[in-house]
């Protein structure tokens, strides 16, 4: 090592003690004047980090991990047509154009300059990859996101035949300066990372047919349940679709527990289907996969690091070599395709009710993915 490397190793150590003992001072001679009056509030300690998110419900306030939360709907995610800007939206049509709007927050005490915003586009799934999505593109915030801010960035998209039908959009916010990135490149999971947000509300008429797909691990244990949204859970979504709508309570939940999933694609793996008390349970298996302990072990251990590092015990750096693991894991994931048939609910013309389709990991037994689904008349 060169002399000047030396010299220069010195003197950044000689500033990180200084700082190490700047904030130690500081927060003892703040203790003492405003403790002393207790109407003066102590100024919060300056984090020189930013810190940003999407929210996936309302209330959200970007930390992570969390539990048992419906998060595929995210207030901060809209669709509409740019010929009716404020029609949102989640069904595309060919040859249309469409504003995607994703709303921003920074809750960290550094500006963020033009934040980037990356879309991802699916036919509905529930669990989501990178590797078995549409990448639409990139956009940005056209503005610096302040601290304890936020802002709308926005994406113009012309939809090809391809892609027309119901939708699923998936929105991964990011900065390099300062560095505010997710911690995985391919799993797009919003109950671990801030970063990440989606939305899979899709508008059906009741007594037709609806597909969508199981994104899953080579080998798998989960579930696939119907569960009925009451009237002010319907209401609580604040799509705009509501208001020429009559929503109710739907009266005969009897009729989601008799809905049939059909498989509609090929499966790379032995996958294995049953009915049972909670919906339906199924099960895929493959022996050059990691196991389902492994797997276990895995999650466990990942919202570990992120309770750590939220409560800033550690940052994802330290956990580099840990979590590699976690990332070769959501490399290589498999997806099957499914059909239902939405039932008749004897809905009248102008009215509806709602229910959801909702994924849990038997491994950890954790929500994995939703979609609701607004039954017409």
């Amino acid at each position: 090592m060169s002399k000047h490397i030396q010299k220069l190793n010195k003197f950044l150590n000689e500033l990180k003690g200084q700082e190490a003992k700047y904030t130690v001072d500081v927060a003892e001679k703040l203790t003492k004047i405003y403790g002393a009056d207790r109407r003066k509030r102590r100024p919060d300690t300056f984090k020189d980090s930013s810190f940003l998110y999407i929210r996936s419900y309302d209330g959200d306030n970007g930390t992570r991990p969390f539990s048992n939360i419906p998060f595929w709907n995210s207030p901060d995610i809209a669709i509409s047509p740019v010929s009716q800007l404020g029609d949102f939206t989640t069904t595309l049509e060919a040859g249309k154009s469409y504003d995607i709007s994703t709303r921003l927050h920074n809750r960290g005490d550094l500006i963020v300059p033009y934040p980037k915003v990356e879309f991802f586009l699916t036919d509905p799934t529930l669990g989501f990859n990178t590797t078995v999505a549409k990448f639409l593109g990139v956009s940005q915030l056209p503005s610096l996101l302040l601290p304890a801010n936020n802002g709308e960035a926005h994406f113009l998209y012309n939809v090809p035949a391809t892609e027309a039908g119901h939708k699923c959009l998936f929105a991964r916010t990011f900065s390099f300066s300062p560095l505010d990135k997710p911690f995985d490149l391919h799993a797009l999971d919003p109950r671990l990372d801030r970063h990440i947000a989606q939305k899979n509300l899709n508008f059906v008429a009741q007594n037709t047919a609806y597909a969508f797909n199981l994104i899953h691990q080579p080998n798998a244990n989960e579930t696939i349940a119907f569960m009925p949204l009451t009237r002010d859970q319907v209401y609580a979504i604040q799509h705009p679709n509501m208001r020429s709508l009559k929503i109710g309570n739907m009266r005969n939940t009897e009729l989601l527990r008799s809905i049939k999933i059909e498989l509609t694609g090929k499966t790379k793996g032995k996958l294995t289907q049953q009915r049972d008390k909670a919906g339906w349970s199924f099960k895929s298996a493959n022996e050059r996969s990691l196991s389902l302990d492994r797997q276990s072990s895995l999650l466990k251990q990942t919202e570990a690091i992120i309770q750590n590092v939220y409560s800033g015990k550690s940052n994802f750096a330290d956990h580099k070599k840990d979590l590699q693991a976690f990332r070769d894991m959501n490399k290589s994931v498999e997806k099957t395709t499914m059909q239902i048939t939405i039932p008749d609910f004897g809905l009248s013309k102008g009215t509806a009710v709602g229910f959801d389709i909702v994924n849990i990991n038997l491994i950890n037994g954790q929500l994995k993915g939703g979609i609701t689904i607004i039954a017409m008349g």
